[in-house]
């Protein structure tokens, strides 16, 4: 008897004791993926821009202050009405992050009408204000002088065999050539000052206890982003073509965010012959080297007989008069664009940014080109090399306390040590803000962790998934993180 109870007790200690074992590996499987030259264990705050809220705030206090006040401001989604479960995913998780405290308006567009269950069930999810609109022929479709060619399902028919990523999709040429430009004159756009553009089944992980769109305007700042990418190559084989025509038919002077965006192969701006034959860095010093021995071999046949000559300088002399000068293929005065563009799934801006002036323009040049159906240009890159034209460093600012999730791509902040608070619900929201029934959000929610709190941290109340950090795997940080510190 005593046996068996010895047993039972052993029994029971060693299911403790796997119990947690298995904790902790799964603990331990939720860390971030971070390496020891993490963007994440030092500050970014440089010149040009710097968080505007390090941790967190009370956000009934920071509306109580006396300079404050509520922006023209909303968020815009385009969606479908089968993309539902999609939309109120990201609505609760805006809701729950942010917007239960600032009640801005929802914009939500469709090129097809909503149905009333869509609408319902958009209107029970959140207490701001929500909007409905359809966009017009002229705003979605491809003007009937394009469409009506054959060469335009042609185009689109060979992206697709060519295994341009969603090149043989027309509805994302649509959607791309939409945010490009028509976007920002729809009427139930226009009618703000600022946007906050949200895409469905997007996912959010820090709390956001201070409005963006306040700290926006008195900072001076018109542009935001939280993820800053390469594009494909293929996707926009000449929009940097037509961008440089754009500039040099308007004579443009381009803003010093410009640099952000393209590799300058100005290596020896005093010198127009090697400038010619000289692109990267690593020719320099031999082209330096035969420079400095075909220059002593001129001095030399001044003074010196001809079998008295630098044989090799001669040889060297003799190439450089017949080389032809080296092609780089994607060069355009002297400039190329090196991918990287803003991610623009998430931008916080200025609707006057793109509506008016100089962007506009571009846009309708860019539209004149044929580009968004001959070629797949993401609004992305369109945005990104249109804001390079029209704005400095200094406008732009990165979020980078918002954590932020599409699709694969993941940007979560080390949370700030001495500046959490706890979090406290708006009470109107109580019935709204419920966990999420879905299995799917249930899943995810287990594989993240809260951040641990440190001094060079800048978010609030962070959760963050085991993904590594796109501040980690993507070489524009690093220009971003340079220019920022320029004068």
């Amino acid at each position: 008897m005593q046996g068996r109870r010895y047993r039972k007790c052993f029994r029971f200690m060693l299911l403790c004791c796997t119990v947690v074992a298995a904790w902790s590996v799964i603990q331990g499987s939720r860390r971030r993926l971070r390496g020891t030259d993490s963007f994440g264990y030092s500050s970014l705050d440089g010149k040009q821009d710097s968080v505007f809220v390090e941790g967190c705030l009370d956000p009934t206090w920071y509306r109580e202050q006396l300079e404050y006040s509520a922006q023209n401001a909303t968020f815009v989604m385009l969606t479908r009405n089968e993309d539902i479960e999609g939309v109120l995913k990201s609505l609760h998780s805006i809701e729950r992050h942010f917007n239960q405290w600032y009640q801005y308006p929802y914009v939500f567009l469709n090129d097809a009408p909503f149905t009333p269950e869509f609408v319902q069930l958009v209107k029970t999810a959140t207490r701001a204000e929500t909007h409905f609109g359809v966009l017009s022929v002229a705003e979605w479709e491809f003007p009937p002088s394009v469409r009506e060619q054959s060469i335009f399902q042609e185009s689109i028919d060979d992206q697709g065999d060519r295994g341009i990523m969603y090149g043989n999709m027309e509805s994302y040429h649509k959607m791309c050539r939409f945010f490009a430009g028509a976007f920002y004159q729809h009427p139930l756009v226009r009618q703000y000052e600022w946007y906050w553009r949200l895409e469905p089944d997007v996912e959010f992980f820090c709390d956001l206890t201070y409005d963006p769109f306040f700290e926006m305007h008195r900072r001076g700042k018109k542009y935001g982003f939280t993820v800053l990418i390469k594009e494909l190559y293929w996707t926009v084989p000449n929009l940097f073509r037509f961008t440089r025509s754009f500039i040099r038919q308007n004579n443009v002077e381009v803003g010093n965010l410009w640099r952000l965006f393209v590799q300058g192969y100005n290596v020896f701006s005093d010198d127009d012959l090697l400038d010619k034959l000289v692109n990267y860095d690593h020719e320099i010093q031999p082209e330096l080297e035969k420079d400095d021995k075909i220059k002593q071999l001129l001095v030399d046949l001044k003074y010196r007989k001809s079998e008295e000559l630098d044989r090799d300088a001669t040889r060297l002399l003799i190439e450089r008069a017949s080389r032809k000068i080296p092609v780089v293929e994607d060069k355009f005065d002297n400039e190329e664009f090196n991918l990287c563009h803003f991610w623009s799934n998430f931008e916080i801006a200025r609707v006057d940014l793109f509506s008016e002036g100089l962007y506009a323009k571009y846009f309708e040049f860019l539209e004149a080109s044929g580009g968004f159906w001959t070629e797949r240009w993401g609004d992305a890159p369109v945005h990104s090399l249109g804001l390079g034209i029209v704005l400095d460093v200094a406008d732009v600012h990165y979020f980078r306390d918002i954590g932020y999730q599409h699709s694969t791509l993941v940007h979560c902040p080390i949370n700030k040590a001495g500046s959490q608070l706890p979090y406290a619900e708006n009470p109107a929201y109580s019935d709204i803000l419920r966990p999420r029934g879905d299995v799917a959000g249930k899943l995810a929610g287990m594989t993240w962790t809260a951040e641990p709190a440190e001094d060079f941290g800048v978010g609030c109340r962070c959760e963050c998934p085991r993904q590594r950090d796109i501040e980690d795997t993507d070489q524009c940080f690093n220009l971003w993180y340079d220019i920022t510190r320029d004068a």
